[in-house]
């Protein structure tokens, strides 16, 4: 057994391996010795290991969102755009560009569709107008990750495109066993872990948020447990309207700091960087405005305006009398409080 600090070395006027003390070998051997010779194949007395000459475990997406063989959910209703979003960001992993404000890392990408026709994936991307260099895309509806045919197809396209990272979208269709399940799904994230640590690369999955939005993506908690990022993706725009999402990371494992939301907008097959949307203005607020720009008025008056109904419009006008704003100098007359 080798002692720590120690490197058996050929003798070779004795023939046999000796023991060499660390301390009596050239330094740029000791480095290379350390990384080729681990105990048991893969463990390091402790303060041998934190001298290891390793690079900073890069983020493929910046701050801590997709670190090197990280695992990341983004979740999101249906019809958010969580496939255009998928795509944006393998091109821009692929290209290391910025990926709405955030840095990514350059690295070889490998997207696989599980829910768009072929047809369907092309004209999206022909749609964007993008270079899609060092990406890879596939799009299948028969593979699921948990069962062995799945996991034999995946492999061999892993070992063919040999990605830093995967994303997988959507997670209910590469998977055929019971979401709500953790057993069955831990069939599947086992299966994804070894994946991780063969190909060392990092994986995102996509995934549907169930009916009551705040409690997350649908199905078992065992996958929020096992990602080091969580990522809540809801869209913030009306029916008929331009799509717009926003991006709030729930956790964040690896990152330094507690995270802001990120807001964008889907313009040509891909979402653009925009500034948070105020609030809907409530009633009261509305009402308050109006007092600010006329001395004196009546209540039929700000109905006339499109600023509320009756009920809502006398509910505000007596909430703002309590708070000395406004006054009331008859029935149906009111006056700014000076």
């Amino acid at each position: 057994m080798t002692k720590h600090g120690y490197i058996p070395i050929f003798d070779e006027e004795s023939g046999e391996n000796v023991l060499v003390s660390y301390d009596q070998l050239d330094s740029v051997l000791v480095e290379k010795l350390k990384m080729v010779a681990p105990v048991g194949g893969f463990c390091y007395a402790a303060d041998d290991f934190v001298e290891l000459p390793l690079t900073h475990a890069p983020y493929y997406l910046g701050g801590g969102w997709l670190p090197k063989q990280g695992k990341a959910e983004i979740f999101a209703p249906s019809k958010s755009g969580k496939s255009f979003l998928c795509l944006q960001l393998a091109r821009c992993i692929g290209a290391g560009e910025p990926f709405l404000g955030m840095p990514t890392k350059q690295g070889k990408v490998l997207y696989l569709q599980f829910e768009l026709a072929v047809e369907a994936l092309q004209k999206r991307m022909k749609d964007s107008r993008q270079d899609y260099s060092n990406v890879f895309v596939g799009t299948t509806f028969a593979m699921k990750l948990d069962k062995k045919q799945g996991q034999e197809d995946f492999i061999r396209a892993m070992d063919a495109v040999r990605p830093d990272v995967v994303l997988l979208d959507p997670l209910y269709k590469m998977f055929a066993g019971d979401e709500n399940e953790a057993k069955d799904v831990e069939v599947l994230i086992d299966f994804l872990d070894d994946v991780i640590d063969g190909y060392n690369c990092s994986i995102l999955l996509t995934h549907h948020s169930g009916k009551d939005f705040k409690k997350g993506g649908r199905g078992s908690s065992v996958i929020e447990g096992w990602v080091d990022s969580y990522i809540e993706m809801k869209r913030t725009s009306k029916k008929g309207e331009p799509l717009r999402i926003r991006l709030s990371p729930l956790l964040l494992r690896h990152a330094e700091l507690p995270p802001d939301s990120i807001f964008g907008e889907l313009v040509d097959s891909e979402f653009i960087l925009v500034g948070e949307e105020e609030k809907p203005k409530l009633i009261i607020d509305k009402v308050r405005e109006y007092s600010e720009h006329h001395e004196e008025f009546k209540s039929a008056e700000i109905m006339e305006a499109s600023i509320g109904s009756r009920a809502p419009v006398q509910a505000a006008l007596n909430k703002l009398i309590q708070q000395g704003i406004v006054e009331r100098t008859k029935p149906g007359l009111y006056r700014r409080c000076k």
